[in-house]
């Protein structure tokens, strides 16, 4: 029996809180990201436990992004995109990786719109919102690591993310002790190498309609 606190949301009132559609709200609930049950008239709530939990790392992710550049990875570890072009979304913890990875970013593809998360829960929310073209993703974060994210992904049905780079210290066969990466994703060692990652970008734009 799954334990649940007296309060709770709609899945309405948890998507408008969050800024996605309901949709994703409810395959978060199918996929366990969020706990939930329905009513007797058949109507799904949100456990107010469980859906805070987002509530707040949102509120993290949100108050770094105010007085954010364009390129610049705001202390609160997330970034809102800025400019026009191809977007891109870059899923790291780490404080100087993101900008890092943006710069490498930047030089393969000059017209990209950089979006920055700081877990896989952030990561998942900004997906939930607008599906990039590009996924770059660490493994090793707080909440959610990469791979949950992936996962996650592939049973909402949100994986329609076009290229889906992995970029991690782990090994491959860490990385496959940990249940592997899905078929499509890239993976690239850090400390990171620009030539691979823009490799993977070029072949990419030449060959993704999304480009």
């Amino acid at each position: 029996m799954t334990l649940r606190s007296g309060r709770s949301y709609s899945t309405r009132e948890v998507a408008q809180r969050l800024g996605v559609s309901v949709q994703t709200v409810q395959r978060w609930v199918d996929a366990g990201r969020l706990r939930a049950w329905k009513t007797l008239g058949g109507h799904r709530r949100i456990d107010a436990v469980s859906a805070e939990q987002l509530f707040a790392a949102e509120s993290a992710r949100s108050a770094g992004t105010g007085a954010s550049q364009p390129g610049a990875a705001p202390a609160g570890g997330a970034a809102a995109p800025a400019g026009g072009g191809v977007p891109v979304l870059i899923v790291d913890d780490e404080p100087a990786d993101p900008a890092l990875i943006e710069y490498m970013v930047r030089s393969a593809m000059p017209d990209v719109q950089i979006e920055l998360a700081g877990s896989g829960f952030e990561g998942l929310v900004a997906i939930g919102r607008r599906v990039p073209d590009v996924l770059i993703t660490d493994i090793a974060m707080p909440y959610m690591d990469g791979i949950e994210m992936l996962r996650t992904l592939f049973v909402q049905g949100e994986a329609r993310v076009p290229v889906i780079v992995v970029a991690s210290s782990h090994t491959p066969d860490e990385i496959a002790r940990r249940g592997g990466l899905p078929s499509q994703a890239r993976f690239i060692p850090k400390p990171i190498d620009r030539r691979p990652l823009a490799a993977v970008l070029v072949e990419a734009r030449g060959t993704s309609d999304a480009f």
